[in-house]
C-alpha cells in the first residue's frame, strides 16, 4: 500500500525523540501508548503469574476479553536476532501483531515485514487442518508473501514470549494526576525508613458507585510528562531522554489519611513488583469503603528522582487526589 501517512507518522514520531535511531527496536507497547493515548502493559508468558494464569485458563479468557473491547495486541518472539528464522517460521526476537483471538483457540498473527516468511507449522496457510467449514467461518483466503498466518494458541505458547497489550480507553475513563519523587519525596520501596515520604493519592469511589465493588486497572509511567495546551493538545516529554528507574506500587487501607512509616500498619489490597519499564500496571476489584484507597508509588531505591503520571481506567465514578 502507498500511503503517505504512515511515513509521515513515522517521521514525525523520530522528530520527538530527537532521531530516528531510537526507533530502532524498542518496545511494542511502548510505541502503542505513544500513538493512542491508551495504557499499555507486557505479559511475560514465562513468568510465575502467567504460567498460573495459562494453567487455568484465564490469560486465553483475558485475551478474548481483550479483542472484544477493541485493545491493540502484539506478540514478541524468543529473544535473538532478526535475521535468525526459527524452522518453523517463526522470525527470533521480533515483533508481531495479533489480529484475530477465535473462540475455537486460534490466533490470526501477522509478521509485519509483510513478507513469505512465516509459521509453517498446524494451521499455516497450506496445512491440512484447513476444511471447508474452517475456511469459511474465519474467512481464511491463504495468500502468499503476505506475512498472515493462524496458529493454535498452544502452539503459540510454545513459539512466543510475551503478548503486549495496548488498551483503549474513552476519556472519561481516565483518571490522571501528576508527582514527583524529588529530594525528601524519593523514599524508595518499603525496604527503607522513607518510603512514607513518596507521594501518595488517595482513590475513593463516589455517587452511586460508593456502593458496589468497581474494576479498576492502575498505570505508573516514569519520566513522561503531560501538559494540555490551548488546542487541547499534549506537550509530551518521552522517558528514552532520561533514565530509567525500577518503579512499584502498593495499594493499601489508610482510612483516607496518609499511610504511616510502617507499611505493615496498614491492610494492603494489591501492587506490582518492581520493573525497570516505562510503565508498569495492576488491575483488579476493590471493594466498597467510604474512606477509599491509598496508592503509593515508588522507586525501588530512595533518592532516585524523576516526574511520574499514576493513571486510574475505570467506568465507575471516582476521585483521584493527592494526600498532603
Amino acid at each position: 500500500m502507498d500511503e503517505l501517512w504512515v511515513s509521515l507518522l513515522e517521521k514525525a514520531y523520530a522528530k520527538l525523540h530527537c532521531s530516528y535511531e531510537p526507533l530502532e527496536g524498542g518496545l511494542v507497547q511502548d510505541a502503542l501508548v505513544d500513538l493512542t493515548g491508551g495504557a499499555g502493559e507486557e505479559i511475560d508468558m514465562r513468568s510465575a503469574q502467567a504460567q498460573i494464569d495459562l494453567a487455568s485458563g484465564r490469560l486465553w479468557s483475558q485475551l478474548l476479553r481483550f479483542k472484544q473491547e477493541v485493545f491493540l495486541l502484539g506478540a514478541g518472539s524468543p529473544s535473538g536476532s532478526d535475521v535468525h528464522v526459527s524452522s518453523s517460521g517463526i522470525v527470533q526476537g521480533h515483533a508481531y501483531a495479533l489480529l484475530q483471538v477465535d473462540g475455537h483457540k486460534l490466533i490470526q498473527i501477522r509478521n509485519p515485514w509483510a513478507n513469505e516468511v512465516e509459521w509453517n507449522g498446524p494451521w499455516s496457510d497450506s496445512s491440512p487442518e484447513w476444511t471447508d467449514r474452517m475456511k469459511h467461518k474465519l474467512k481464511h483466503i491463504p495468500q502468499s508473501k503476505d506475512g498472515i498466518f493462524w496458529m493454535s494458541w498452544q502452539d503459540f505458547q510454545i513459539h512466543f514470549r510475551s503478548i503486549y497489550v495496548c488498551r483503549i480507553y474513552p476519556p472519561e475513563m481516565r483518571y490522571s494526576v501528576h508527582g514527583q519523587w524529588r529530594s525528601y519525596s524519593a523514599g524508595g520501596c518499603q525496604d527503607y525508613e522513607t518510603w512514607h515520604q513518596n507521594p501518595q493519592f488517595r482513590l475513593r469511589a463516589t455517587g452511586p458507585d460508593a456502593s458496589f465493588p468497581i474494576h479498576v486497572f492502575i498505570t505508573l509511567t516514569q519520566g513522561v510528562s503531560f501538559s494540555r495546551t490551548v488546542a487541547g493538545f499534549r506537550n509530551y516529554q518521552s522517558s528514552h531522554d532520561s533514565m530509567m528507574f525500577y518503579i512499584g506500587m502498593r495499594i493499601l487501607k489508610t482510612r483516607g489519611r496518609r499511610a504511616a512509616y510502617n507499611i505493615y500498619l496498614h491492610e494492603s489490597v494489591g501492587g506490582t513488583d518492581y520493573v525497570n519499564s516505562r510503565e508498569i500496571s495492576c488491575e483488579m476489584v476493590l471493594d466498597p469503603d467510604p474512606k477509599g484507597y491509598t496508592i503509593v508509588p515508588t522507586t525501588i531505591h530512595p533518592g532516585e528522582e524523576a516526574p511520574f503520571v499514576l493513571s486510574v481506567f475505570t467506568k465507575a465514578s471516582i476521585t483521584l487526589e493527592a494526600l498532603h
